[in-house]
């Protein structure tokens, strides 16, 4: 427990895994797909949509990692 601790106070988690509990916890668990297929394709450079869907999607990553 205390090393889950220390690794989310220095940023060194998976954000993907953390990602996709955040969704099943906050939106279900029939979301978690879309989310990796997005979170994925993010990463790799790749449109996910328009640009207010990416904006939206960015922001809930970047909710979860505040929350994390």
């Amino acid at each position: 427990m205390i090393f889950s601790k220390i690794r989310k106070k220095f940023g060194w988690y998976n954000l993907r895994k953390e990602g996709a509990r955040w969704v099943e916890k906050n939106l279900g668990s029939h979301h978690i797909n879309e989310f990796l297929e997005k979170y994925d394709n993010i990463s790799r450079g790749t449109p996910i949509g328009n640009l207010g869907e990416t904006i939206v999607f960015l922001d809930m990553v970047d909710r979860i990692k505040r929350e994390i």
